[in-house]
């Protein structure tokens, strides 16, 4: 893939094809470590709420207030919710990442192009 200018440099009449390279490179390489520790908090974190749903089951199907009562628990709430919430604020991460990266792109296409 050929080098292309960021579109600050070029505005600013400073062209280093160099730093776009480098640049992107950053981006790829904070977007592949992002989605790995994603990946590695998915191994950990899907297990644990799929277990609370397993056992969370047959109190729902008794009864859908003891169920809920059970969700209010602290001992159940915290948990649940950092794990999804840790997953949540993760993959917000890859989609700004993957946005940046599309947006540098498309910006030196249009650069390129005029």
């Amino acid at each position: 893939m050929a080098e292309q200018p960021y579109p600050h440099e070029l505005r600013s009449g400073l062209v280093n094809r160099g730093a776009f390279a480098s640049e992107r490179d950053k981006l790829a390489v904070d977007l592949q470590d992002r989605i790995e520790r994603l990946n590695e908090q998915g191994r950990i974190f899907i297990p644990l709420i799929a277990l609370c749903l397993i056992f969370a089951i047959p109190i729902w199907s008794k009864s859908l207030v003891r169920f809920l009562l059970l969700l209010v628990n602290p001992f159940v709430l915290f948990p649940l919710g950092f794990c999804l919430i840790h997953l949540a604020l993760a993959w917000r991460g890859i989609a700004k990442a993957r946005a940046r990266i599309r947006e540098w792109e498309e910006s030196a296409k249009k650069i390129v192009e005029s």
